[in-house]
């Protein structure tokens, strides 16, 4: 009999969808035949729903970020604004119970808040007897992941499960596996050898990102190393994000140490070649920062999530955060001039990193299933 795993996400960003499909390459490598399906949640329930649901988020975002924060603090402290159980049962079509009919998975598992509670009430709703997983994707836990029906909470570090339980998770449904990245960001590689692979000589390399869809000020960030920092290597990613790929070549042809990338499928080679990185705190971009031992400057974190991020890294001694443009070149040739502390921050992101997270929720979900 195969083996049936259903994956829920939400295609904000690329960190959740990113999440699933790791946690899908993990099971089919334990599981060769079984038979998974990733979900994009909303836009499988109606498309026009996910392009308003998706597009009001990212054009807040990016040009009224202080709407969302304010919005999420205010569901953060107990305030939902709105009654969710109502929204979310109205989003429970029957397609979402038909395709659990059709698909008759062994587990459920859920990369994204909107998904968990919508499958915590299917479940009651069906009386499922399927696992349903919910693996949590930021340093944080938001009232919005927790459901009555879910089995199981995955979150990113054991640090936070005081702060889950006092939001109300049961500790017995706490697995503190981490969050889940691709298994390339466990190998090790060597620095110098990566940093002539990719044309770069011996010098310190910055590494400056905005995340997945290049959003925050990178272009700034990397006009203001380039003009203050000439002995660093400066390797930009722009992301997804065209016109900024578009700037910062513009840059390239003025600056022989300024090396640019679009949406960069070799990001793991990036990180494992720079001595530090410059980026946006994203859940994802943060567990694989910790991955491979990078101490971490925080720029333009954006209000909700990445603020919480940003406090737990700051608070675990893993980044430095600087809120002015003009202190940013200090504050790298500090860090840069400290071995003491950078090598602090080394240690302390090995100790917090959870490389093997996919494997370890995979063979959790295994062995959850064969006990059943």
């Amino acid at each position: 009999m195969r083996t049936n795993i259903l994956f829920f996400s939400v295609s904000i960003g690329s960190g959740h969808d990113s999440a699933a499909k790791s946690l899908e390459k993990s099971f089919l490598e334990k599981i060769p035949h079984a038979n998974t399906k990733v979900i994009d949640t909303f836009d499988y329930i109606n498309p026009t729903l996910n392009k308003v649901v998706v597009g009001s988020y990212m054009e807040t975002l990016k040009f009224n970020p202080k709407v969302w924060g304010y919005l999420y603090q205010q569901a953060e402290n107990g305030d939902r604004m709105v009654d969710l159980g109502q929204i979310l049962n109205k989003l429970l079509s029957h397609k979402l119970q038909q395709l659990i009919d059709e698909f008759k998975p062994h587990a459920i598992i859920c990369t994204h808040a909107f998904p968990a509670g919508m499958m915590s009430l299917v479940k009651a709703q069906m009386g499922l007897k399927v696992p349903v997983i919910v693996v949590l994707t930021d340093y944080t836990v938001h009232a919005f992941w927790i459901h009555p029906h879910v089995d199981y909470y995955v979150i990113p570090s054991d640090a936070l499960i005081y702060e889950c339980v006092s939001k109300g998770m049961p500790r017995e449904k706490i697995r503190p596996f981490g969050i889940p990245i691709r298994k390339e960001f466990s190998n090790p590689i060597d620095k110098n050898g990566m940093k002539q692979t990719l044309g770069l000589d011996e010098r310190p390399v910055v590494l400056v990102m905005g995340g997945g869809l290049g959003l925050g000020a990178v272009q700034e960030t990397v006009k203001t190393l380039l003009n203050t920092n000439p002995n660093l290597q400066i390797v930009a990613v722009a992301g997804k994000n065209k016109s900024l790929f578009s700037q910062l070549m513009k840059f390239k042809h003025a600056y022989k140490n300024l090396h640019v990338y679009g949406y960069a499928e070799n990001i793991v080679e990036l990180m494992s070649a720079a001595d530090l990185i410059i980026t946006k705190p994203g859940g994802l971009t943060s567990a694989e920062v910790l991955a491979k031992k990078l101490p971490m400057v925080i720029v333009d974190p954006l209000p909700g999530q990445e603020d919480r991020n940003t406090e737990f890294l700051l608070n675990w001694g893993v980044a430095v955060k600087t809120g002015k443009r003009s202190s940013l070149s200090a504050l790298i040739n500090q860090l840069f001039g400290n071995g003491l502390r950078m090598k602090h921050m080394k240690e302390m992101a090995e100790y917090l990193a959870k490389p093997f997270a996919a494997e370890d929720i995979s063979d959790f979900t295994i062995q959850i299933m064969t006990n059943k």
